[in-house]
């Protein structure tokens, strides 16, 4: 749905004037109406990484700590770094991380330049400990605050920019969130539908996605390990 059939929809849904356009608009209650249904997306894209804004960014590394700005290497609208997902693709292993300080500082005085990379971000940079061979391929899922998509189909927001722009966010949870915003700024009785609301958000939160099997015992990684990899098949023995 667009910023224009969202709206549309709430407006029928709540007996208000239909309108024709939305953003650009000089009508406060639609003015207002935009502002809460960007308030309920910038809240709800925080509350889950949410798999409609997550994105792979691939990084080819510097042979300096300093692998430059985060936010330029994961360009869609960096929010976070979703664990355990940084692979060397050029050496087959994963990147350890991410630490803190603590950790990094610990690392830096006290352990002996090895063959396994450990990252950190500090300072909007990501910083490699020991510094990389340069050329590398690196690669990493990241989360995206950016929850709106201009109608090119290539440019990412997270404020509306004109009234076809598409959220991606699940719209039924934008517009039950939109219904309990409004409400309260109107000084209408909205705790039902808040907790109606907050209901269907960790139900959503649950179905995002495919989830994976949960073990009772310690927890172990289950990927791939470095080594050496024999594909499933058929082989000629003689």
């Amino acid at each position: 749905m667009t910023l224009l059939t969202v709206v549309d929809y709430f407006c029928r849904r709540t007996g208000l004037p239909v309108p024709g356009t939305v953003y650009g608009t000089t009508d406060p209650q639609l003015k207002q109406i935009e502002a809460l249904l960007e308030e309920e997306g910038n809240d709800l894209a925080r509350r889950n990484d949410w798999e409609r804004i997550t994105y792979e960014a691939s990084h080819t590394t510097l042979a300096v700590e300093d692998q430059g700005a985060i936010a330029t290497i994961a360009s869609n609208g960096f929010r976070h770094i979703k664990n355990e997902t940084i692979w060397d693709y050029t050496d087959q292993l994963p990147v350890m991380g991410p630490l803190n300080g603590k950790e990094w500082q610990a690392t830096k005085a006290a352990v002996a330049s090895g063959f396994r990379y450990r990252y950190r971000i500090r300072g909007g940079k990501l910083l490699s400990n020991p510094a990389p061979p340069a050329g590398h391929n690196w690669r990493f899922e990241y989360v995206s605050y950016n929850w709106v998509l201009a109608a090119d189909g290539t440019t990412f927001r997270q404020y509306f920019g004109a009234d076809s722009d598409t959220i991606l966010l699940p719209e039924d949870l934008l517009l039950a969130g939109l219904r309990w915003r409004w409400k309260k700024e109107k000084g209408f009785d909205y705790a039902e539908d808040m907790r109606t609301y907050e209901m269907q958000v960790k139900d959503a939160i649950g179905r995002d996605a495919a989830k994976p099997r949960l073990y009772a015992d310690a927890e172990v990684w289950r990927g791939p390990r470095p080594g050496i990899f024999v594909p499933d098949g058929n082989w000629i023995t003689s």
